[in-house]
């Protein structure tokens, strides 16, 4: 008797370790399956809106395999969050694979601001040339200037020009200004070129697996946040699920790989002050390889790495590593930022006719700052005063693709308060302290500023009231740090399952975005 049990207590245990064992493969491959998956229904559905509108017939083909699909990922989701509870990295990531991928096929290629200048400067990396020439001239396939924006517009537009090869050989020159942009920014997406040059694709076909590529390491770096961050888990995933974020995300524009660059800095950097009990020679060293990337990408952001400074309050570090650690960060920043800058003086502008025509001067801006400091004072106010809520509003998304595409005001409303609420729903074992907060602020502050004097020095018509040229994605990094400022510990609105629930919202809220975007490109 007594070996009959113990040999059923061995079946049993087998039992279990084969159903272990078999789980732990499916929730290996969950998410390279939902993410074919969602590619598969995006696609579908872009084939089908295209037959609806322009053939004049629904195709119960494609209804049906939507349908497929649609349930499959459905059922991909809830397997997520019924195995992964408390793990919010991969219950949000379960999430936003297929919003991001509606995002990435629905927006046509070149749709994102600054996108050609993108698209050319990833092409020419992917050919080895990653320092572009003086004259920010880039050599790039015909195709790449005749089949994307102004002549993409709609989705009609888009089939008509994927029919036939692309010859990468037929190459034309044209100005690009983002000919001296860091190649770093156009590292991924530059593969998705590749691929298309060696499988002799269509160039539009390229250029959404250079989108693609950037969606990829968007999703890598989301989980890799959500993970390490020691709290703001919600309030990050409200800015991950930011319309314009994610129509950034799913571009080959470089605010893409620059956002996801401030983002991850700022994860780490408070990963190693909360969670680390010491912080080791190469996670420093990390820390400040980061710090140095995100100054170089764009020089506004440079502020961002002063959070650095609350490890002077850590107790788990000498006062000589915290002198190295922070001094380190904070001067091979700079110096990597002076001499990109210098480096990238020497080069001309693609604008040359735009400024001269319309009297853009940055010298005589500068020296009207300093002869005259209350009158700039006055333009930043009258900037604020004015535009400071449009700003608010398109950091979110009211502005999508060139600033033409208008989601419905109330949808970014709604998303805002989300946005708000995301860091009173969590509880936090810890969070910055008073003095920790009021740094934060006048960091973002200090980047704020920054931003808008920039652009009052380099893009503003000597004499203009108001500053131009100020977009409110330029602001998603400071989006990170004004929420986390908000985050409390220990003091949060209990709300059951939210973990599900945040993430279901922030989709829902999602849709009526895409279905704009959408109706833009009929």
């Amino acid at each position: 008797m007594a070996e009959e049990i113990q040999e059923s207590s061995k079946k049993l245990v087998k039992t279990n370790n084969f159903i272990k064992d078999k789980k732990s493969l499916i929730m290996k491959f969950i998410f390279p399956l939902e993410f074919i998956l969602s590619l598969l229904i995006a696609y579908v559905m872009l084939r089908f809106v295209i037959i609806k509108n322009y053939s004049g017939y629904n195709s119960l083909k494609h209804i049906i395999m939507m349908g497929i699909f649609g349930l499959a990922i459905l059922a991909i989701i809830i397997y997520n969050c019924k195995n992964n509870k408390g793990k919010i990295e991969k219950i949000v990531i379960g999430f936003l694979i297929p919003i991001g991928m509606m995002y990435l096929v629905f927006m046509l290629p070149s749709q994102v601001p600054d996108e050609q200048a993108h698209l050319r400067r990833a092409y020419e990396i992917s050919e080895g040339v990653l320092i572009g020439r003086k004259d920010t001239v880039s050599v790039v396939p015909r195709d790449l200037q005749t089949k994307i924006k102004p002549n993409l517009e709609t989705y009609r537009q888009f089939s008509e020009n994927l029919a036939g090869s692309t010859d990468y050989n037929d190459k034309v020159e044209i100005n690009n200004s983002a000919g001296t942009y860091p190649f770093i920014l156009y590292i991924f997406s530059a593969i998705g070129f590749l691929i298309s040059r060696v499988f002799d694709l269509n160039i539009l076909i390229g250029c959404y697996l250079a989108k693609l590529m950037n969606f990829i390491v968007f999703l890598f770096a989301a989980y890799y946040t959500l993970k390490i961050i020691p709290f703001g888990k919600y309030a990050m995933t409200a800015v991950m699920f930011m319309p314009m974020f994610l129509h950034q995300a799913t571009s080959t524009s470089a605010d893409c790989l620059t956002n996801i660059i401030c983002m991850v800095f700022v994860a780490y950097l408070l990963y190693l002050y909360f969670k680390k009990e010491k912080v080791k020679k190469r996670e420093g060293v990390l820390l400040v390889a980061l710090g140095v990337l995100m100054s170089i990408v764009k020089y506004v952001y440079l502020p961002i790495i002063g959070l650095s400074f609350i490890f002077i309050f850590s107790k788990n570090m000498s006062k000589k590593y915290k002198i190295i650690l922070i001094s380190s960060l904070v001067i091979l920043s700079i110096i990597a930022a002076l001499g990109y800058y210098i480096f990238t003086s020497g080069y001309g502008t693609a604008f040359t006719n735009y400024f001269e025509s319309n009297n853009v001067n940055a010298a005589e801006q500068i020296k009207g700052m300093i002869n005259n400091p209350k009158g700039f004072l006055d333009t930043l106010n009258y900037t604020f005063k004015n535009m400071g809520e449009t700003y608010i509003y398109q950091m979110v998304g009211i502005a999508l693709g060139w600033l033409c595409i208008y989601p419905n005001r109330i949808w970014i409303t709604i998303y805002i308060i989300a946005m708000l609420a995301s860091c009173f729903i969590e509880k936090n074992k810890v969070a910055f302290n008073w003095k920790q907060k009021i740094w934060g602020c006048l960091i973002s502050v200090v980047i704020i500023l920054l931003i808008v004097t920039g652009m009052y020095i380099t893009w503003t018509k000597v004499g203009n009231i108001i500053v131009d040229g100020v977009q409110g994605r330029y602001f998603i990094p400071v989006a990170f740090i004004l929420l986390l400022c908000l985050c409390k510990k220990e003091n949060y609105i209990k709300i059951k399952n939210i973990e599900y629930k945040f993430p279901i919202l922030l989709c829902l809220l999602n849709l009526p975005i895409l279905n704009t975007i959408y109706h833009f490109f009929i």
